[in-house]
Parts: structure tokens; C-alpha cells; sequence
């Protein structure tokens, strides 16, 4: 057997733009900001209770609450800005996800790569009532596509699509 390698031009490529994608439910936007607000809470308060000490100069408790406010900001306009671009799609032989505003990412999993498929639920998550479908493919331990903020049937349609194109991309169905 001999080994080929043909060349492509990017006009050949197919257009993945042309999938429509699915938002991510807007109560997860809730959990993000509750999350965000427990963990910069904690944050603040760490200076601010430092300022009432003579232990350290005023100015480092200072300066720490002024680059956590911007870091605040920052994250702010990420949630704000970024989750209306959290979104997914299923196609023939793939899914895609998006994500980020100031780092925006665009994944794309085959299905013939993925080994593993779950569903997981947190303890924040279950406040909501929201899913987070997980896709393991090799070599990874944490997941390399995670979809949280999802309904539970959708979770559990998406896991059933995706274990019946593994099923079928392996042979075994």
C-alpha cells in the first residue's frame, strides 16, 4: 500500500460557520455570576480586613484592591460579553463548541476520537437545575469538551447522540 498525501485548497474545505448553533441556557449566566461573586467576596475581603491592621503598610492592601477591582471589571466583561457566544452544535460527524470573548475558542470533537461521555451535575449547578456534558477523547483526564449550562434532556440526547456515533464509527453497532 502506498502512502498519499494530496494536497487541499482552503476553498475545498468545508464550512463549519454554516452549522447553526445552540446558546447554552441563560440561567447558567446566574451561576457564573454567583460563582464569580462568592470567589471575589472572599477575595476582597482578605485586603480589606488587612487595612484595619498595622501589620502591613497601607498601601499593599491598597494596591491588592485595586488590581482585584480591575481583574472584577475584566471578568465582568467577560461574563457579560462572552456568554452570548457559549454556544454548540452536532453534526454528521463532529461537534463544535464556542467560547470567550477575550480569548474566544472554537472547538471541534469527532466523534470517532471521543472514548468517554458523561454527564455531570455540581452542587451550584444543581441549584439551577443545569447538566454538563463532558467528552473524553485520549490522553485526556479533564474532559477536552466541556459543555456546561445544559437542561437535562438535552444533556441526555447529546450523550445519546454522541454514543451512538461512537457505536457506529467503531464498528460495534
Amino acid at each position: 500500500m502506498r502512502f498519499e498525501n494530496i494536497e487541499i485548497h482552503s476553498s475545498d474545505l468545508p464550512d463549519f460557520k454554516s452549522v447553526d448553533l445552540e446558546s447554552i441556557q441563560k440561567r447558567y449566566k446566574k451561576q457564573i455570576w454567583l460563582n464569580e461573586l462568592a470567589v471575589f467576596i472572599l477575595l476582597f475581603a482578605i485586603p480589606i480586613v488587612s487595612l484595619f491592621f498595622d501589620a502591613f503598610p497601607k498601601w499593599i492592601p491598597l494596591t491588592a484592591l485595586i488590581i482585584l477591582s480591575i481583574v472584577f471589571i475584566l471578568r465582568s466583561i467577560e461574563i457579560e460579553k462572552g456568554f452570548p457566544l457559549k454556544k454548540f452544535g452536532v453534526r454528521q460527524h463532529d461537534m463544535i463548541y464556542q467560547s470567550g470573548f477575550f480569548h474566544f475558542t472554537e472547538t471541534v470533537v469527532p466523534y470517532n476520537r471521543i472514548q468517554h461521555v458523561e454527564i455531570k451535575q455540581g452542587p451550584l449547578s444543581r441549584l439551577f437545575s443545569l447538566y454538563s456534558l463532558r467528552l473524553y477523547t485520549a490522553g485526556a483526564s479533564s474532559g477536552d469538551l466541556i459543555i456546561d449550562g445544559l437542561e437535562k434532556s438535552t444533556a441526555q440526547k447529546l450523550k445519546a447522540k454522541v454514543l451512538d456515533k461512537t457505536t457506529v464509527v467503531d464498528g460495534t453497532n
